[in-house]
This record gives C-alpha cells, sequence and structure tokens, in this order.
C-alpha cells in the first residue's frame, strides 16, 4: 500500500495501471484484477476504465497509522473502511494471498444454509446472500473463477442446483464420496437425480476421457439414478465425447458442462432470482 500512498502524494495524483500495481506488488495479472474488484468499493481508488485507477485521499488514511503497514495492518484498516457484509468476509482472503505472494484463494463461509444429514451427506437447505455476491463478483472479473478454493465450487455448484428447484440437494462428504460430490433430486411427475462430480481445475488442467468414464461406471453401479454431470471450471479433453463409451451416454445420461456453460447457467439462475425480487 506503500506504492498508492506514494502516488497519492505526487502533485498531482498519478494514474495508475494495474500493469503499474502488480510490478510494484508482485501480483499476477489475475490476482491485480481481483485486488482492484474487491477493494474499489471501500473507496480507496476511483477507477477509470477497465485497467487503470486514481488513489483518492482515503488512501493517505494509511500514512498517519501505518506508513510502513504490513499486511495485517492493512487488513484491519480496510475492514475499517468496508460497510458491506461482502467485503468483510473477502478483505482477509485478498490480504492473506497478497502477504504469500501466491494465487488469491476465496474462502467465504456460509454460502449454504444446512439441514439434517442424510445417508449420502448433507442436505442443503438454501442458498445465502454471499452464494449471490460470489456471482457477481464473477461476472464482473472471469478469472476471480481460479480464486475459489475447491470445495467452495462443490457448495456453489449445489447452490445452483437448490436455485434451479431441485427438491432435494445433497453436498457429500469430501472423504467417500462414491464417486459423486453432489446429489440433486426433484420429485413427483417426471422426477430425476443427478450425480454431479465436480472438477475445480486451473486453466489448461482439462478433465480426461478416464475422469468422465469413471462417472459413467458410478451411474451403472447406483442404477437409481437418472443422469450424471461432469461440472469444471476449465474444459475437457479433445474428441472426449467421440469416444465409444462417452458418446453411447450423452446428453440423456450424461452431460459435459464446461467453464464456459457452467458460467452461463449460474448467471442466469442469479440474473432470474433477482428479477423474482
Amino acid at each position: 500500500m506503500r506504492f498508492l500512498i506514494d502516488r497519492m502524494k505526487s502533485q498531482p495524483a498519478e494514474r495508475i495501471s494495474l500493469a503499474e500495481l502488480n510490478v510494484a506488488s508482485g501480483f499476477t495479472e489475475a490476482e491485480g484484477r481481483f485486488f482492484f474488484h474487491t477493494l474499489f468499493p471501500t473507496g480507496l481508488f476511483r477507477a477509470i476504465g477497465p485497467d487503470s485507477f486514481y488513489p483518492t485521499d482515503r488512501v493517505l488514511g494509511y500514512e498517519a497509522h501505518m506508513f510502513a503497514c504490513s499486511f495485517g495492518d492493512v487488513h484491519s484498516y480496510a475492514q475499517g473502511l468496508a460497510s458491506r457484509e461482502r467485503l468483510r468476509r473477502v478483505l482477509p482472503a485478498i490480504f492473506a494471498a497478497a502477504r504469500s505472494k501466491t494465487a488469491p484463494v476465496l474462502t467465504l463461509k456460509a454460502i449454504l444454509e444446512f439441514g439434517n444429514r442424510t445417508d449420502d451427506g448433507r442436505l442443503v437447505q438454501c442458498v445465502t446472500v454471499p452464494w449471490f455476491e460470489i456471482l457477481r463478483l464473477i461476472e464482473k472479473d472471469p478469472s476471480a473463477v481460479y480464486a475459489i478454493d475447491p470445495f467452495k465450487w462443490e457448495e456453489i455448484i449445489a447452490g445452483a442446483y437448490v436455485e434451479a428447484g431441485f427438491d432435494e440437494v445433497v453436498l457429500t462428504p469430501r472423504s467417500g464420496d462414491k464417486g459423486r460430490d453432489i446429489v440433486a433430486t426433484k420429485k413427483g411427475v417426471g422426477s430425476i437425480r443427478i450425480f454431479d462430480q465436480v472438477k475445480a481445475y486451473k486453466p489448461g488442467h482439462l478433465v480426461t476421457a478416464e475422469e468422465v468414464r469413471a462417472l459413467a461406471g458410478t451411474l451403472f453401479a447406483a442404477q437409481n439414478v437418472s443422469k450424471g454431470v461432469v461440472t469444471t471450471t476449465s474444459d475437457f479433453a479433445p474428441r472426449i465425447e467421440t469416444h465409444d463409451f462417452v458418446k453411447a451416454l450423452i446428453p440423456y445420461r450424461l452431460e459435459l458442462k464446461n467453464r464456459d456453460t457452467l458460467l452461463q447457467w449460474l448467471t442466469e439462475l442469479r440474473h432470474t432470482r433477482e428479477n423474482e425480487a
């Protein structure tokens, strides 16, 4: 943050690009954008388009207390600036990442409210406000997809099934999940039961045919299930849908949901809920 303070004290205050911020802080491009979009509502700077900003006089509030501020100090100060619950939840992850110079990991809690335990796992009752805030953040900056803990992705997608109108959504245990992360059921006429296997992978880490076939094997072993879905934040290996064992199941028994399809689905669910409100 000393970088921002020094630039604010220049006459006149100089415009700062995200590239400069990244060099000064040691951030990657994705980390810088995530930092920028998360801190913008605190009023520390004024955006000029998507790639640059001016620091505001609010930045000088750091100088009186912590000119050589540690990331822990910045964290405490920024928390005081943050009036919205989502910022109080997000900022600790941002500054922890900045301190370690690793990719930020969004570790928001209370994305879901849980009910009783079932034989398969924890029953999801409903999504909470942070679930919607995460989707808004991703829509503004898709690179934030890769700042979310893989286990949180399972919760996000479980919440999506709830928002999609499934009557019963169960998040399975992290160990002993029997090849599925989420069990989503619609009851009544036209009832359906889905097993979803979530692959929260980085770009370039593709889901393999072997991983898809593993879920197909789970479908046959379970029998009383309508469909399997492999959901990934990345993509699938080339020509995976042409493999004989996979091709025979798509699209009615097996669905492959890549990053673009996933984000479109989540955006549609969020907009539908907001339009109903």
